[in-house]
């Protein structure tokens, strides 16, 4: 029997926990999974034994993160030795680093635009580590090919180690998930065409654009409101301009909820404004869920969502009605507003790309993305 070790900080809210969720629960039951988290903090469904380091490397003090870095490695190096696992797959900076220093047979998983998510003092550092270590790994999982093109272009890593394997989609949970009624405190924000976003509330995700794009989007469809779902470090910032833009009676920041589904099912339309990405796990959620998608084409993955027939290197410069939904030039408020509009007036349209989101979203299927594994057998 082979053994895998998952080497994530939690399984707790996010797109690697929730692919570690998947792949935990759908591996052939030939393999033992082990799951290690840096805390133990839980809220997606697993299969496998659960090991905590019980190190946080949250704390703003720098000598302090750099001590319980080097405490999860001499404890995760203990747990290799111990359990002699045939392959480690990490997720995430900290995670990725531990595993190629742990001496064991390392799989990293980089599920980010790293030529934009690195940046920062932070970030400088890990631009570094990954061009000094990342060759040294055995194998890298990229999220997207635009992705793994930027780790070869920018990052000097071998195309050789490089395997670009999609996030993987529970649709049916998800569809069964999104038949939940909506508790009664939400029910009459649904009343009205809702346009839902989710993600964490960061630079990356975009959600201040989608904010003012909203003020614009209601002076033509009075009655539309919009949803986020998540929190994050920019929620203070995000509900001051909702309040300075007057629009606090139609717009719910509603945090992190265990059941999205429910919400997204419920919404007229699913809009995209992070900056960049890795593969946008929300994006599949939504389309799954049956939403129309509007989308910045931001570096990578919603282009190869949505338009997978074109080349991925390439950016529109206006509104691009794409084949599975629609693509907006990054960073461009009026055009994302007026797409928006566009979908929401249109009812064949809208019609149109619920169907094409429903059958694009089997396409990452989780029974058809755990195949892209099986060298793990």
């Amino acid at each position: 029997m082979k053994k895998i070790i998952f080497l994530i900080p939690t399984l707790s809210i996010g797109g690697g926990e929730r692919v570690v969720s998947e792949l935990s629960l759908n591996l052939p039951k030939s393999i033992d999974r082990i799951i290690v988290l840096f805390q133990k903090e839980i809220s997606y469904p697993y299969n496998g034994n659960v090991i905590s380091l019980n190190v946080s490397l949250s704390s703003r003090n720098l000598f302090l993160k750099i001590y319980h870095y080097f405490l999860g490695l001499l404890r995760f190096r203990k747990i290799v030795k111990i359990e002699k696992p045939d392959y480690v797959i990490s997720f995430g900076h900290v995670a990725n680093i531990i595993n190629i220093l742990s001496r064991a047979k390392s799989i990293v998983r980089v599920d980010n635009f790293y030529s934009s998510s690195c940046y920062g003092f932070g970030g400088g550092i890990y631009k570094t580590l990954i061009k000094m270590l990342f060759n040294k790994a055995d194998m890298i999982v990229s999220v997207s090919k635009e992705s793994a093109q930027d780790l070869i272009k920018n990052f000097g890593l071998k195309k050789e180690k490089i395997k670009v394997i999609y996030n993987p989609l529970n649709v049916k949970e998800i569809e069964k998930l999104s038949k939940e009624p909506l508790e009664k405190k939400y029910q009459e924000i649904f009343k009205k065409p809702v346009i839902i976003n989710m993600g964490r509330m960061s630079k990356q995700k975009g959600q201040r654009h989608l904010i003012k794009v909203f003020k614009e989007v209601k002076k033509t469809i009075k009655e539309a409101r919009l949803v986020i779902l998540g929190s994050g470090e920019l929620q203070p910032e995000l509900n001051k301009i909702v309040k300075d833009l007057g629009i606090e009676n139609d717009v719910y920041l509603l945090g992190w909820q265990s059941n999205p589904f429910k919400f997204l099912a419920k919404s007229k339309m699913f809009v995209l404004s992070s900056l960049w990405e890795g593969l946008p796990y929300v994006l599949l959620e939504a389309m799954a869920c049956g939403l129309p998608i509007v989308s910045y084409d931001c570096k990578s993955g919603p282009r190869e969502i949505l338009a997978p027939d074109t080349n991925f290197n390439f950016q529109t410069k206006n509104i691009e009605y794409a084949e599975y939904g629609i693509l907006v030039k990054e960073e461009n408020e009026e055009l994302l507003g007026r797409a928006v509009v566009k979908v929401l007036l249109d009812k064949n349209l809208l019609s149109q790309l619920k169907e094409k989101s429903k059958k694009r979203a089997e396409d990452f299927n989780v029974k058809n993305i755990v195949k892209e594994w099986d060298f793990l057998n």
